[in-house]
């Protein structure tokens, strides 16, 4: 079995400096860690997850808790996270676990007990609402956890985007392009992120002297089949909406789909833009026409967390508690001009 001794020997460099390497650890600058890592591979070293347990009082695992689902789209969502953050976590040498749970099990009374039954050293938290009792119970345990996105209520270290850029920016561009009677397809009162995206909206209609009373709000779970629904009743209105805004590229699938339906062209009479993930599943460029608006891949959001998580475990937090990510934008073929 190849030790750290041997990739010492190879390199003629000291074992903590090794081991610290393969920890990518701060301290050990970004050459050494490539060739170390390379000799790694090369030699065919694989860490003793027993030892170092032993040696460091740490695991090497890292736990997401989620409720239990039924629904196909939301499975495939969680489906790429998981292989997300599991890919990011092996890289630097930690464990993923996914530990799914009942629909009307506690998911907030499952942190607690996997923290106190030891083996855990870390916990990823996805989804935040308002007030959040996971935040709270992880807090209250001193565990190290990072939530991607955010609960203003509560401090806590946490990986996001600018939601309130994301709905400021996909407002803007429709009214540039002369739009007033925009619906905005969203996830409800109940998650920061969406009230955030609704506050972008409303200043984007009042930077430019415009009253918002002419947008529609509508919160739902973000899945097609929501989208769909919410844009046949839209579309059905006598004033309809001259353009969507969907909160995700699910969501935009539904509106696409009752579009269709109705045989109203995009974007020749109503125009579409959303927020995208990055999703391969529901990638921007599956659509016809190709999707426009912002843009901020979770592939991103996974480095940042599992980097973050791994400063923590290893008391190593250089003090940030906030990482907010940077926002594209795709013109995409889904948006004309209106004289509305």
């Amino acid at each position: 079995m190849v030790t750290l001794k041997d990739i010492s020997r190879d390199l003629g460099l000291s074992v903590t400096q090794v081991s610290r390497a393969l920890g990518d650890h701060t301290d050990v600058n970004p050459q050494t860690k490539q060739r170390v890592r390379a000799a790694a591979d090369r030699l065919g070293y694989r860490p003793n997850a027993v030892a170092r347990g032993l040696k460091t009082g740490r695991s090497g695992i890292v736990a997401m808790v989620v409720s239990g689902t039924r629904s196909p789209e939301v499975s495939a969502h969680l489906l790429e996270i998981v292989m997300g953050l599991s890919a990011e976590f092996s890289r630097i040498g930690l464990r993923f676990v996914l530990h799914v749970a009942q629909p009307d099990e506690d998911t907030a009374q499952l942190h607690e007990d996997l923290f106190l039954a030891g083996g855990i050293d870390g916990f990823i938290v996805i989804s935040p609402q308002r007030q959040d009792p996971r935040i709270k119970a992880l807090r209250r345990l001193g565990a190290a956890f990072v939530v991607h996105g955010r609960d203003p209520d509560q401090r806590h270290v946490h990986v996001d985007i600018d939601n309130y850029g994301v709905g400021y920016r996909l407002a803007d561009h429709l009214l540039a392009r002369g739009h007033r009677r925009i619906a905005f397809l969203t996830a409800g009162d109940h998650t920061f992120f969406s009230q955030e995206r609704v506050r972008g909206l409303r200043q984007a209609y009042a930077d430019r002297g415009l009253d918002c009373a002419a947008a529609q709000v509508i919160g739902m779970p973000m899945i097609a089949p929501e989208g769909y629904r919410a844009t046949r009743d839209l579309l059905s209105q006598t004033q309809s909406p001259t353009a969507i805004i969907a909160g995700n590229t699910m969501l935009a699938r539904g509106v696409y789909a009752a579009a269709a339906e109705c045989n109203v062209a995009i974007p020749d009479r109503l125009s579409v833009i959303t927020h995208d993930d990055g999703l391969d599943l529901f990638g921007t460029d599956t659509f016809d026409p190709p999707l426009g608006g912002t843009i901020s891949p979770l592939s991103d959001a996974w480095v940042s967390v599992a980097r973050t998580l791994q400063n923590m475990i290893a008391a190593q937090n250089d003090g940030l508690m906030e990482c907010i990510l940077p926002l594209g934008f795709r013109e995409g073929g889904s948006i004309q001009s209106v004289l509305d």
